[in-house]
């Protein structure tokens, strides 16, 4: 495997918000990696825990569902999941997911 389709999960932050930065490809096995920590995180009870996909360059259905998934958990416990995505490119791959699935009227999005 090509080391920059790896997935690399690192947690950043404070106690009051931590922060998932997201490096490389968000598919596959290697979701379980991503998994692993925001349940982690979640089960803390965070009042908000932000995931940065600014430099994740693909996700698939794993990965975007794993999203929803704490993105739903989260909100009815009125709590927040928020995306950051820092890359302004609206034509990048995680743009236009974002934006062909319609989640971006749906997930907390913070663009930089």
């Amino acid at each position: 495997m090509d080391t920059r389709d790896s997935l690399e999960v690192t947690v950043r932050g404070d106690q009051e918000a931590p922060l998932i930065e997201l490096s490389g490809k968000v598919a596959d096995a290697e979701v379980k990696k991503f998994q692993r920590k925001i349940d982690q995180l979640y089960k803390k009870k965070y009042a908000t825990i932000f995931v940065d996909v600014s430099k994740a360059n693909f996700m698939d259905s794993h990965g975007l569902g794993t999203i929803v998934y704490y993105h739903t958990l989260m909100q009815k416990e009125k709590r927040r999941l928020v995306i950051v995505n820092t890359n302004t490119d609206e034509s990048s791959y995680l743009n236009r997911l974002f934006s062909l699935t319609n989640l971006d009227k749906v997930l907390n999005l913070q663009k930089a």
